[in-house]
């Protein structure tokens, strides 16, 4: 017969599983890169690692919202959404601190616009999530091809913009404190609010959340609301980290970004999701990355790791829920 203390580490395991496999796989992937690549684990390398994953982290954030609103929800749109708000606040703030805050007013006005259309359109027209921010990708692609049409992409972000998303306070990166500041905030919210509340009794069973007095349309209208707004907000961080802003430059984070909330067990029926979790799996998204272009593999190993990544955990979720 188990012993107490077996029990309470049973129960442990069981309610940080998810958590617990995403630290192994991390762990996993650091002693097979030290094996196969020199200085794999040196300090300078592991922070490098955590800086880039940070922003697979935050976009993260923004598919851990949607999907736990139910609805089958993804945010096709946020790499798109972060490119256009880089290129347009590049040349706002061309480099000068005191041009920042109306950068800040134009991201958020992005946001706010493009959030609402997603929301609106899957949430009260009840069109496919897919379907809506995949075509809001495209627009948005389309809109910055318009812009910059015949002419470089000119500015620079603010050297306020650059300390925070680029610089380094000693060994550590400055963007992780962001993300230290980040999620304690995304935890309080989703599991000590009511709106959090509402969000995942949404997605965990609509029937019954509708039946307690939850407006699930205006829920799940929010939460592409706040993906839009993170998504804009996420594009000054990286204009303000790469120092300029080019065509695309967010379009690779969409991928990355959804198998972190997948890696991090956020449930794609919805009703579930840890922040903890999702930025887990973005350090070993990027844990893969970076052994896989050690290894010679390029950007053609990378997307092959994500694919396959996604590809098992896909087959892992659906074997799952055919089981129940």
């Amino acid at each position: 017969m188990m012993n107490a203390a077996g029990i309470a580490v049973l129960g442990v395991y069981d309610r940080y599983k998810r958590l617990i496999i995403a630290f192994l796989l991390i762990l996993f992937l650091f002693v097979l890169g030290q094996v196969t690549v020199s200085n794999f684990l040196s300090l300078a390398q592991i922070l490098l690692t955590v800086k880039l994953a940070s922003f697979i982290a935050l976009f993260g954030l923004c598919q851990m919202i949607v999907i736990a609103a139910g609805g089958s929800g993804l945010d096709l749109s946020v790499g798109y959404t972060a490119t256009i708000t880089a290129v347009l606040t590049a040349s706002i703030m061309d480099g000068q601190n005191e041009h920042l805050w109306i950068a800040v007013l134009v991201a958020l006005g992005i946001g706010i616009v493009v959030g609402l259309i997603n929301g609106v359109l899957t949430a009260y027209v009840k069109l496919p999530p897919l379907v809506v921010t995949l075509a809001m990708s495209n627009i948005l692609q389309g809109a910055i091809n318009v812009y910059t049409a015949g002419k470089n992409i000119t500015g620079r972000p603010s050297p306020v913009l650059q300390i925070i998303a680029a610089k380094s306070s000693g060994i550590f990166p400055n963007i992780l404190f962001i993300l230290l500041i980040v999620t304690p905030i995304v935890m309080v919210i989703m599991y000590n609010t009511k709106w959090g509340l509402k969000l995942y009794g949404s997605g965990a069973n609509e029937t019954a959340a509708y039946l307690s007095g939850v407006n699930v349309k205006r829920v799940r209208c929010v939460a592409f609301l706040i993906s839009g707004i993170l998504a804009s907000l996420i594009g000054l961080l990286l204009v303000g980290n790469m120092g300029i802003a080019f065509k695309d430059m967010g379009s690779n984070y969409v991928m990355p970004s959804i198998a972190a909330a997948v890696v991090g067990g956020v449930s794609l029926s919805g009703g579930d999701g840890n922040y903890l979790g999702v930025i887990l799996g973005a350090v070993f998204l990027q844990t893969l990355t970076n052994l896989l272009v050690a290894l010679g593999w390029g950007d053609a190993g990378k997307w092959l790791g994500f694919g396959i990544v996604l590809f098992v955990l896909l087959i892992v979720y659906v074997s799952n829920r055919r089981g129940r």
